[in-house]
């Protein structure tokens, strides 16, 4: 039994699929195949059950599941703690979205210099599904991204909740501070993609209301969907941070969404086997950069509890 096999099979049973999994694992399907069965035919024992729908874990399989998460954590704290007593920082790839650093990315650098002495932080900014897609082939070790769906690889905690805007051009009229989500979609939109959590969260909402929803726009850009906006040809659904600057200077509106209300949660997440040793420091540093988030968003802001050492 191999280190190399045991990961293997924990991102297979993560995701159920060999295929998928060789994918992420940038491995051929075949190769991942092999690995998998010497690794049943080494222990004489079936792991997983091969079914249409792609593959599950067996009662031993399970076993061996929870086994390895143990033994591949052990491996991965042991290796950040030779590191720490050779005099280098661990290396930690940190992903956040552009709302969030747009706000606090300043604050999350320096802080972490300040606050994580042994930690070396590195910083990586994308939409909340690209990084949780880069999370699940292991190129980042903790993400701050909007909900995160739960999966049997991924370790999550609940930190806020947001209000979602309807963020339009400033027309001379008086603007109300809240809309109807009927409102909010009844004109021109411009949104990201169909991947993207805030396209996913107006439709299914509009789908309960059985409203149509006019998309104008398709953007994998903020940047691009923010100068549409300023133009005054379409408006859009996003957080708060996305357009503070704009807002602050008069040159777009915010108007919260309500009846329903749209809201994202903000999550820490984390590969399930892996994580820093002593992860205590590392929340109370997070939580205090959540604080300083809650702080810039204002009233569009809900923070749940706290971080807790588990």
């Amino acid at each position: 039994m191999k280190l190399r096999q045991l990961a293997y099979f924990v991102k297979v049973v993560e995701v159920g699929n060999i295929t998928k999994a060789a994918e992420q694992l940038n491995l051929a399907q075949t190769a991942l195949g092999i690995q998998i069965r010497n690794l049943e035919d080494s222990l004489q024992i079936q792991l997983l059950e091969r079914h249409s729908r792609g593959v599950s874990a067996t009662p031993a399989g399970k076993l061996l599941y929870e086994r390895a998460l143990e033994i591949l954590q052990r491996i991965e704290d042991t290796r950040r703690d030779l590191i720490s007593l050779g005099g280098e920082r661990v290396r930690v790839r940190l992903g956040a979205t552009p709302s969030i650093l747009k706000l606090i990315g300043t604050d999350v650098l320096v802080a972490a210099n300040e606050q994580l002495p042994g930690i070396s932080l590195h910083l990586v900014e994308e939409l909340s599904f690209v990084l949780s897609d880069a999370l699940e082939r292991g190129e980042l070790d903790y993400v701050l991204a909007y909900d995160i769906e739960d999966s049997p690889g991924v370790r999550r905690i609940a930190l806020m909740e947001e209000d979602l805007l309807l963020v339009s051009a400033p027309d001379g009229k008086a603007v109300e501070p809240n809309v109807s989500f009927r409102q909010a979609v009844a004109g021109d939109l411009a949104l990201v993609s169909n991947r993207d959590i805030i396209w996913r969260r107006v439709h299914e909402t509009a789908s309960r209301l059985s409203l149509d929803v006019k998309i104008t726009y398709q953007v994998q850009s903020m940047e691009a969907i923010k100068a549409l906006i300023l133009h005054g040809v379409a408006h859009s659904i996003m957080p708060y941070g996305i357009v503070s600057e704009e807002i602050e200077a008069g040159e777009l509106i915010a108007q919260r969404i309500e009846r329903p209300d749209v809201k994202l949660t903000l999550y820490l997440a984390h590969a399930s086997n892996k994580g820093l040793a002593d992860e205590g420091q590392f929340h109370a540093f997070i939580d205090s950069m959540v604080g300083k988030l809650a702080k810039a968003i204002g009233a569009y802001a809900h923070p749940i509890d706290r971080i807790v050492e588990s």
